[in-house]
């Protein structure tokens, strides 16, 4: 089987192939921008299919992480406060009727949270992905807990401050306006997609604004600890490619603010996929479209005979 992962976001369309052997052969990267509409969006999506199944030979199934709720039995990407024109749109449907291929889409984060789960081995994890907002997914006894309507671990709108900035959700003193990289770059005087950069040449102006997001981060993930005592914290999303001082204070933060029990027991990581993590999740997405296939399939078969 070869398949295709995708993660769509407010900055970047991501693409990566992987063939029958598990290899990655096909990557692809694409400017996008808040403004980035459904039309558009499988504009842009045809184009790297096309890319891709010409390097892969086929593509027998498709993944997609997006940015926003998804009702990910329906196929459905319902809302994103990322991407702009977004309501209730049939994403899996429109991209498997275009490719010709059956399609999967989930959260993007909880795509990435697929990938670190089969990487790590991992039974009971909290995945938080810092980028251009905050993400957030759950693991728990070896499963990835998507909520009733979709939207566990949404960490990123858990207000720190009730009287802070207001957020593109509507409330206020969202983590998302403190620690995201649009924040940090916002505080630092930055342009926006430059942090990373940034950090590596050691701007001056980032190292205030990069400590306030560490703090008002790990403010937020120690009162999430309270609630689900995981005994390890992923962060993944470009951020966390700030390196090892940005995760030390984002974990010694959390610790302060959760139970010693917990916080002591608590290990923190960065993603074992890097920013590839959502996209790589996805494509394992598309895989379990596949399985899922092949069972229907089965059952069918199994249903007529009877």
């Amino acid at each position: 089987m070869a398949v295709l992962g995708l993660d769509l976001g407010a900055s970047k369309l991501l693409a990566r192939g992987v063939d029958a052997g598990g290899a990655v052969v096909f990557r692809d990267r694409r400017a996008t921008g808040r403004g980035l509409g459904p039309d558009a969006a499988l504009a842009m999506i045809d184009d790297v299919v096309a890319r891709a199944r010409a390097a892969l030979g086929r593509i027998d199934a498709i993944g997609i992480g997006f940015p926003g709720l998804v009702d990910h039995g329906a196929g459905v990407a319902r809302s994103s406060v990322m991407l702009d024109g977004w309501r209730d749109h049939p994403l899996a449907a429109a991209i498997a009727d275009r490719a010709g291929a059956p399609c999967a889409v989930d959260n993007d984060v909880n795509a990435a949270a697929v990938h670190e789960q089969a990487a790590r081995g991992a039974r009971d994890l909290l995945l938080v992905a810092v980028g251009t907002g905050i993400g957030g997914a759950l693991v728990l006894d070896g499963q990835l807990r998507r909520g009733h309507g979709g939207l566990a671990g949404e960490i990123g709108h858990v207000s720190i401050d009730r009287d802070g900035p207001r957020c593109d959700c509507g409330r206020r003193g969202c983590v998302n306006r403190y620690a995201s990289g649009t924040a940090i770059e916002l505080a630092a005087g930055l342009p926006p997609g430059s942090l990373v950069e940034a950090a590596a040449r050691g701007e001056p102006a980032l190292v205030e604004a990069v400590e306030i997001a560490a703090d008002a981060l790990g403010a937020a993930i120690g009162s999430a600890l309270n609630l689900v005592d995981v005994p390890l914290v992923v962060l993944g999303g470009g951020v966390a490619g700030l390196g090892d001082r940005f995760v030390a204070a984002v974990a010694a933060r959390a610790r302060r603010e959760c139970f010693a029990e917990i916080g002591g027991a608590c290990r923190f990581e960065t993603a074992r996929g890097g920013p590839e993590a959502a996209a790589l999740g996805a494509a394992m997405l598309a895989r379990q479209a596949i399985a899922a296939g092949h069972a229907a399939a089965r059952a069918s078969a199994s249903s007529s005979a009877a």
